[in-house]
């Protein structure tokens, strides 16, 4: 990344930035064949390790790959569902906009698979352009940002994303946060000069958050779900998936033996059109026996032929014809299923998910049980990313709103993010659970919190809230009307106030006077 642009050339660039810029280009440079590597595992496009031992050459190329890894970061991602904001203070109207305008929920997704893969990615809050939202969220991959972090803060210090590229896939702009400042970082005209232009902004803290998985105290930055170990077991599983696709040829072309047959049996055929010599065999144009070659197409279509016909050879023997026993296909899908159950124990994802079934009889009980070690890591990693994804909702309000985090109502410091259940339970259990819970205490019954423990999405409860606020409306306006239906005949029935009095006001004068 360092051959793009010198931070220290870059018009515009305040001298104070151009040192973190330096460093975070560089720090990108060095991770990135890294990066690139975890990205083939996961994209399934990692080549054949082969031990050069057991595999032809010439069948290396054959297609044997192995999802896994895959398969190991979208078991996380499907139970990991973020739903959204929640607040003490109740809902905030212009924070559920917010989300659904940057569509949000399905970012998340992103940005979490990115960091499983690579052990962090990014997300910024920027204002939002006209047409776009008032804060416009965006995602990055750590193959399309580097940072530095600040361990005095426990925080991103700065960060630098990748904004756009050309045709060629060469970058043209990069973006670079910092705690006061967006420095935008553009290629010139020329394709050799860099400009940068500055915009100030009152946060506090760059508009940049990082999604971390497993960090430590000595790797804050997190560690990828990708481990060596899970590599390492791929690329195994890999030459064993080739092994049987070999195998399982040599199954079922087994190799055969014939004794006692004459050299040119298989022999490839000669040009009729040959000069022979006095005992009928070809000669060349020397008159020089020419030797019989053995061919490969004449063995496979002796091997396929219906009918095999061999004569007694020179002694009066009789040919032998056998087979060679192949090696039972067993042997192989046993090695792999040996392969599927250390990736399992590595990942916590269960063995049926990798393809692998039992033939023996497994109860719900015990299917439910095999989710549990993966329900309680994915229970961890959502602690990982509440508090960011937080940050990334109070980052919005105050992008928003135009001030920093201090600017921020009590009810919109509140904020939290909501993560679905993992465990995923049924509709039907998660109501017969809060049901009862509603009958030990009914002030919770009807109660945002009671519908979100039921298992309902928070644009259903939405809905719901709403549809209860029309009808409480309908209900007032319908009492109202009854209220005014019933009076209304009275008066109609009920004699002019002045009739029948013989003190009536004969005049308006009389009445003004209050007689």
């Amino acid at each position: 990344m360092t051959t793009f642009f010198d931070p220290s050339k870059v018009a515009g660039l305040p001298e104070r930035y151009v040192e973190d810029v330096r460093l975070m280009l560089e720090r990108w440079a060095a991770v990135e064949s890294r990066n690139r590597e975890l990205g083939t595992y996961f994209d399934m496009k990692t080549g054949l390790k082969d031990l050069g031992i057991s595999i032809p050459p010439q069948l290396t190329k054959t297609n044997c790959v192995v999802g896994w890894c895959e398969k190991a970061v979208e078991a996380r991602v499907v139970r990991s569902r973020f739903d959204g904001y929640v607040s003490r203070g109740g809902k905030i109207g212009m924070l559920d906009d917010l989300v659904r305008t940057n569509n949000l929920r399905a970012l998340f997704d992103q940005a979490m698979e990115g960091a499983l893969v690579h052990g962090l990615s990014a997300m910024t809050v920027m204002r939002g352009r006209p047409g776009q939202p008032a804060a416009k969220v965006r995602a990055y991959s750590a193959n399309q940002f580097a940072c530095l972090w600040d361990r005095a803060e426990d925080r991103i210090k700065c960060g630098i994303v990748l904004h756009d590229v050309d045709e060629d896939g060469n970058p043209t702009a990069f973006v670079a946060h910092f705690g006061d400042a967006v420095a935008a970082i553009r290629r010139n005209d020329d394709r050799t000069t860099w400009s940068a232009e500055v915009e100030p902004h009152p946060m506090g803290r760059p508009l940049m958050e990082l999604l971390i998985h497993r960090p430590t105290l000595d790797q804050p930055l997190g560690r990828t779900l990708l481990t060596r170990e899970l590599r390492g077991i791929v690329d195994k599983a890999m030459r064993d998936v080739l092994r049987m696709e070999i195998g399982a040829e040599f199954f079922t072309f087994p190799q055969r033996y014939l004794l006692g047959v004459e050299d040119d049996l298989f022999a490839a055929p000669l040009d009729p059109d040959a000069p022979v010599d006095e005992d009928g065999d070809p000669v060349d144009e020397n008159g020089d026996k020419i030797p019989r070659v053995s061919s490969e197409a004449e063995k496979v279509r002796s091997y396929i032929g219906a009918y095999l016909a061999l004569t007694r050879d020179e002694n009066g023997d009789v040919p032998q014809v056998g087979q060679f026993s192949p090696a039972p296909a067993e042997n192989f899908t046993r090695v792999f299923e040996n392969d599927a159950q250390r990736f399992s124990g590595a990942t916590n994802v269960p063995l049926a998910q990798l393809g692998v079934l039992s033939n023996t009889y497994t109860s719900s009980d015990a299917l439910g049980a095999a989710n549990d070690p993966l329900i309680l890591a994915v229970e961890r990693m959502q602690g990982f990313f509440r508090e960011p994804m937080a940050t990334v909702g109070k980052m919005m309000l105050a992008v928003a709103h135009g001030t920093g985090m201090e600017g921020l109502s009590p009810e919109e410091a509140d904020v939290e993010a909501y993560f679905c259940d993992p465990s995923m339970p049924t509709i039907a259990a998660r109501a017969d659970a809060w049901t009862k819970l509603g009958a030990a205490d009914k002030s919770i019954v009807g109660t945002r919190v009671y519908y979100e423990g039921v298992g309902l999405s928070q644009q259903t409860i939405d809905r719901l809230e709403r549809e209860k606020e029309s009808a409480s409306t309908t209900q007032a306006m319908a009492s109202i009307a009854q209220a005014l239906a019933t009076q209304q005949p009275q008066r109609a029935d009920a004699p002019p106030p002045d009739e029948g009095r013989e003190d009536a006001p004969e005049d308006a004068e009389e009445a003004a006077d209050g007689r």
